[in-house]
């Protein structure tokens, strides 16, 4: 699944939206790690173009859903972050330039409001039900059982990196790349997920487009501004604590997250196969 110079689907949205952004310390080693890792994105591209391929037995389709599911949702570790922040502005501590302070947390709650449905929106988590509802037929793969640990591991990775890690410009750092990571998932799998309504679904038209709005709600300029709003968010944090973001391996940090979700759909994408492999016979002794 490439353009035709060769870029991942993905890579090609990632790209144009660091491009986008005027400048930041981030955007150099953000686009760097996405380049080295094309291999692992293009297995993230395989895995939802084998899903999105046909309708899946039952118990392939909610594991699948289940643990991609894992890999979404950020709105609680984006909030998190926005309240580690408001308690160092309260901390009030020497050398801090709380104004920056402030339009850091600013900057990640326009992030949250969408995903929240502030101001009048559906909330996004809904969405993802509603979606979810129609590709299982039920709404089983909300049961932890479904939960591969590849998957179940990168949910851990994201909590860990946003609410516990001592320094926050971790979760900052991996709030950037998830954001525009996520740009390009859902630019990618929307055809993927509407040609598997089309073909494989009894729906109209508005049925289709309302089982997948949480996709189509994401793409656009959507996910692009959280992303720009993460950037803005983790330059803002830098400037009022004085932090030379240069001084973090920012590179490493980004692909962290790349191999972390890769392995998650590597395991959801075998899982599925191994549920399509045909039964093998055993012979008797």
């Amino acid at each position: 699944m490439s353009t035709k110079n060769g870029d991942t689907g993905i890579l090609s949205f990632v790209r144009a939206a660091i491009h986008a952004v005027p400048s930041s310390p981030l955007l150099a080693p953000l686009l760097a790690s996405f380049e080295a890792k094309k291999a692992a994105i293009s297995d993230i591209e395989a895995s939802f173009a084998a899903f999105t391929s046909r309708v899946h037995p039952a118990e392939a389709t909610r594991t699948f859903v289940h643990g991609w599911s894992l890999t979404n949702h950020s709105a609680m570790c984006v909030s998190g972050i926005s309240n580690r922040l408001t308690l160092e502005i309260l901390a009030k501590k020497d050398g801090t330039d709380t104004d920056r302070l402030v339009q850091a947390v600013v900057e990640l709650n326009r992030i949250s409001d969408e995903d929240l449905g502030v101001g009048g929106g559906t909330l996004h988590a809904d969405l993802f039900y509603e979606m979810a509802e129609a590709l299982c037929r039920d709404d089983a793969w909300l049961s932890r059982r479904y939960a591969l640990p590849e998957a179940a591991a990168f949910r851990e990775y994201k909590h860990r990196s946003g609410l516990k890690h001592p320094d926050v410009v971790h979760g900052l750092l991996t709030t950037v790349v998830h954001e525009v990571y996520t740009h390009g998932e859902v630019e990618l799998i929307l055809p993927l997920f509407r040609g598997l309504l089309d073909r494989s679904f009894d729906m109209d038209e508005r049925q289709k487009r309302r089982k997948l709005a949480w996709i189509s709600v994401h793409c656009g300029r959507t996910e692009r501004e959280h992303f720009f709003h993460a950037v803005s968010a983790t330059d803002h944090y830098a400037a009022a604590r004085g932090i030379d973001l240069r001084a973090y391996d920012l590179q490493a940090v980004f692909e962290e997250y790349i191999d972390t979700k890769a392995a998650a759909m590597r395991a959801l994408a075998a899982h599925l196969h191994r549920a399509e492999a045909p039964a093998v016979a055993l012979q008797a002794p």
